[in-house]
């Protein structure tokens, strides 16, 4: 599975509240913090690092957030 499908998988089994905080981080150009969020919101099994910075990257694509610093 590549990582873009492993990280869509995730996503899809993730509950409604954690998509949202997940998003919102996102937006807001801190994928570390949402990255922390999903590691210890207590999905089961516990998602690595890697996946969930797969997740983190794959909503950055598609809500396209403005550029950190311009």
């Amino acid at each position: 599975m590549t990582d873009d499908a492993a990280a869509r998988a995730l996503w899809a089994q993730m509950p409604l509240d954690l998509k949202f905080e997940v998003d919102q981080l996102v937006s807001a150009n801190k994928p570390a913090a949402a990255l922390k969020v999903i590691r210890k919101w207590g999905l089961d099994p516990k998602p690595g690092i890697a996946e969930s910075r797969a997740v983190t990257d794959y909503r950055k694509s598609v809500l396209k957030p403005p550029p950190r610093f311009t």
